[in-house]
């Protein structure tokens, strides 16, 4: 972890010298030398941090940081017989140049969106798979096209995907029998009860935290249903080659079929552990019928960053016999070949 971050580690802890620094001999007499240390503060340490960073991905681009440390420097650094006073006293203009950066950044993203929308061959990618692929293009910071991918994709499945996909004999849904459907409405009616009294009473209170709490309570609903059309909409894949899972709003898992040990019709309770990962938000609320045992531990990233790397999966088929028959074929053609 403290690897990862090092390079970022480095970066604030100069900044933090630097600013120390300066508090610590503020007022400064000297221009000179007040001067130096906010060229260092907001310049010197950024580019550092470029000369870092530049041969590896990271979760902070330089220029986000150098954005980050302009940002911060008249708070640190008193403008007074400071050389970067003039650059400073402009700084909105810079803030409007950074406005149309970020534009242009939306604009590649839609249009990478469409490239990949109007190229669409391979029928084991889905809007999902879309929208993820091209804000990580768009968005160099891993965890935060991450984030933003996951909001994408709610707003798009809530507001705008009504209709289902086109659908053949390799594509399975893991909806129509589980009885998820009733739980998630069952689940949102109920907040709903629950969020109207206890609004009313923060409007007698507060009328702020009364907005807040309104705002969240829509916020929540909204990902919940997106999450729950993308149940819907969202179907599992098999080719000879690979598994694709595809649960919610949860990212795509790829599982190649020689890597499949086992697969079994399993509808018991369950233990937790670190090696045992179910595809279901509301965990054993949701059914599953499905038991996939790997032969090693694989990645899997699930929501608000929980990593885990499990051997056995579990999840919910429609289809369970076709569907383990399916894989099953799969595993005795890649043994032949």
């Amino acid at each position: 972890m403290l690897k990862k971050y090092s390079s970022l580690i480095i970066f604030v802890l100069i900044e933090i010298i630097l600013a120390f620094i300066g508090y610590s001999l503020s007022p400064l007499s000297n221009s000179l030398l007040l001067s130096i240390l906010t060229a260092l503060f907001f310049i010197g340490t950024p580019i550092l941090y470029y000369v870092i960073t530049r041969k590896r991905q990271t979760e902070f681009t330089s220029w986000f940081v150098f954005y980050l440390a302009f940002k911060i420097t008249p708070y640190v650094f008193t403008m007074e017989n400071n050389f970067f006073q003039l650059l400073f006293r402009f700084k909105i203009y810079l803030n409007i140049l950074f406005l149309f950066y970020l534009m242009f950044k939306i604009i590649v993203f839609i249009k990478s969106f469409r490239k990949d929308v109007l190229q669409k061959k391979n029928e084991d990618i889905d809007e999902y798979t879309f929208i993820s692929n091209s804000l990580q293009e768009s968005v160099k910071f891993k965890n935060l096209g991450k984030m933003i991918a996951f909001e994408v994709c709610s707003f798009y499945y809530c507001f705008i995907k009504w209709n289902g996909n086109k659908n053949n004999e390799i594509y399975f849904t893991g909806y129509k029998n589980s009885g998820v459907g009733a739980i998630y409405i069952g689940l949102m009616l109920v907040s709903v009860v629950e969020a109207v009294g206890l609004h009313f009473l923060l409007i007698s209170w507060n009328k702020i935290f009364a907005i807040i709490f309104l705002i969240l309570h829509v916020y929540l609903l909204i990902n919940l249903t997106g999450h729950l059309k993308a149940i819907f909409f969202r179907r599992h894949f098999i080719s000879n080659e690979k598994i694709i899972i595809r649960y919610g709003l949860f990212e795509t898992v790829e599982i190649p079929i020689s890597t499949i040990d086992e697969i079994t019709k399993y509808e018991g309770d369950y233990e937790r552990n670190k090696d045992l990962v179910k595809f279901a938000l509301l965990g054993k609320l949701e059914a599953h019928n499905i038991s996939l045992e790997l032969k090693n531990n694989i990645q899997i990233n699930l929501p608000f960053g929980i990593i885990k790397k499990p051997k056995n999966i579990l999840f919910y088929i429609d289809d369970v016999s076709v569907f383990i028959k399916t894989i099953k074929d799969s595993m005795e053609y890649n043994q032949k070949t």
